[in-house]
């Protein structure tokens, strides 16, 4: 008797584990991120502390604009998702996404 073979692809996808078959990849993604103003360095502070976060300005209002760097989209959305759960943040707006392929020796 034969075994059915499985599409591995399309089981990673249905299983939410795409991630496993595709290349090495980074994502960089840049966020518009609203805050309460009157905690704006403290949010500032919180958010540059999360992992591959990086917070290149503060308005000193209650708005950042910070940088993402993950290795792939799930990480990229967890990521987001930090942020926006971050206490103090009223709401995250996406502006750039971009994933590019890791060399051999990255």
């Amino acid at each position: 008797m034969r075994e059915a073979t499985v599409d591995r692809g399309r089981r990673s996808l249905l299983t939410g584990r795409l991630d496993e078959i595709r290349r090495a990849e980074i994502h960089v993604t840049s966020l518009v991120v609203y805050a309460d103003p009157s905690r704006a360095l403290e949010i500032s502070d919180a958010v540059g502390r999360l992992p591959g976060a990086e917070v290149h300005a503060n308005d000193g209002r209650g708005k950042l604009v910070v940088v993402l760097e993950t290795a792939g989209d799930a990480d990229m959305a967890a990521a987001i998702d930090r942020v926006d759960r971050t206490a103090g943040v009223i709401c995250t707006a996406l502006v750039y996404q971009q994933a590019e392929p890791l060399g051999p020796d990255e």
